[in-house]
């Protein structure tokens, strides 16, 4: 008598080679993606300033023996995170020279290269959908700039990638096992750049969706929220003997100011152009956590007595968030960079333009098209309550591509089925 095979294993065999062929291309893409950034970190040559000078810094003093400590004498303004865990390791291996930190920046890109097509894949995409979310994040311009500068946006990209595929699964098959990944990147979020915190909505939203009932999925609450609290508690506690509070940081309340007071337009703006300018230096005297606890009772109290005012500019901060990239660097631009600019603009406008195309589709309304809009949402909100810097949006930038291929894909399926109803 011949062997039968059972439907499922000739499934499986059918499938295979499709299978093969699409790791092939993702790995592809990812790749080029690596080495678009590689070349891109190799040809430029940018000094760290601002925000990149700190956390350099800090990565320094740490291998040097002085713990965590900003250009300022700072021990807990900056997030931790991207110093810690990718600065100090790089320096600590190659020398303080920046080519390391910036080929692991690129390795962090190609990471999440690899975690769009994932996330996609939880998201309901097809096959032509999961290779153009990653090749959308791959060819995404200023993704490989970025891997030149030491941006912790560069690590908190993953980790967010990593937790919206977390939710996504959790939603569809909650388990113990995915809800503990998905604290552990919520901790390592919170010390990498707390703004993404936002994200718990996200993953609340997800446990509440999935199936089962309230004595299945309280357990993986308590496991994902444990585990977070477990990465996190080092911090916290070293912070609580360095600066006398158990703090993530202590930028709170300094820069729930700079949003929130009567010279903010929205923007970022130097502490200087407040009217907390002429006192600032005197109140830094007191102590980081003293200082910041300050600022936050008077931001706090200008937002009270101004509610109007406080919604106008909040509304104003989501324009300026999601506004096209058509600002100019400084001073005059190269042809290179002027170039680079105009590509940069016409990729964001076509993302956004696929997006939005996405409400009209029925395809889009689903539970996993939900989760990915309340990402884009809550992390939208965060920056509605501070201040807009255009890098800050740069981690959403690949979950707005998740959602471009999705539409995308059901766009050509639409043409498709068009094409084939005239033949």
């Amino acid at each position: 008598m011949p062997n039968a095979r059972a439907p499922g294993a000739i499934a499986n065999a059918a499938a295979a080679p499709a299978q093969r062929r699409e790791t092939a291309w993702l790995a592809a893409i990812v790749l080029v993606g690596l080495l678009a950034r590689v070349a891109t970190v190799v040809v430029l040559d940018i000094a760290p300033v601002s925000d990149y000078a700190e956390y350099r810094q800090m990565a320094l003093s740490l291998l040097a023996g002085h713990g965590l400590v900003d250009t300022m004498g700072n021990r807990a303004m900056y997030n931790a995170g991207y110093p810690l865990f990718v600065l100090a390791p790089a320096f600590a291996l190659f020398g303080p020279g920046l080519l390391a930190a910036q080929l692991a920046n690129a390795l962090l890109g190609a990471a999440g290269i690899a975690l769009c097509h994932a996330v996609a894949r939880e998201a309901g995409a097809g096959r032509g959908g999961r290779l153009l979310a990653a090749a959308f994040w791959a060819a995404y311009l200023p993704s490989w700039i970025y891997a030149e500068y030491l941006a912790k946006e560069n690590l908190m990209t993953p980790l967010m990638l990593g937790v919206l595929w977390c939710a996504l699964r959790l939603a569809r098959q909650p388990s113990l096992r995915v809800a503990g990944v998905c604290g552990l990147l919520f901790g390592l979020l919170a010390i990498t750049g707390n703004s993404a915190l936002a994200l718990v909505a996200v993953a609340a939203c997800a446990l509440l969706i999935a199936p089962g009932g309230a004595r299945r999925k309280l357990p993986l609450a308590a496991a994902a929220l444990l585990t977070a609290l477990a990465v996190a508690a080092p911090w916290l506690l070293r912070n609580l003997e360095t600066v006398g509070a158990p703090v993530l940081n202590t930028n709170g309340g300094f820069n729930l100011y700079l949003g929130n007071n009567p010279a903010a337009d929205g923007l970022f703006m130097s502490i200087s152009d407040t009217p907390r300018g002429a006192s600032w230096e005197a109140l830094r005297r007191q102590g980081e956590v003293q200082a910041s606890q300050t600022l936050g009772r008077e931001a706090a109290q200008w937002i009270r007595e101004h509610p109007a005012d406080f919604a106008a500019l909040a509304l104003r901060k989501a324009l300026l968030f999601w506004s096209p990239p058509t600002h100019a660097g400084k001073g005059p631009g190269s042809a290179l960079e002027t170039t680079s600019r105009q590509i940069w603009l016409a990729q964001y406008l076509l993302l956004t333009a696929l997006a939005l195309a996405g409400l009209a589709l029925p395809e889009m309304r689903t539970r996993q098209s939900a989760l990915l809009a309340l990402a884009l949402a809550a992390y939208t909100a965060v920056h509605m309550l501070f201040f807009v810097v255009f890098r800050y949006r740069e981690p959403l930038m690949p979950i707005l591509c998740i959602v471009s291929a999705l539409v995308a894909e059901a766009l050509w399926r639409h043409s498709w089925r068009g094409t084939a109803e005239l033949r």
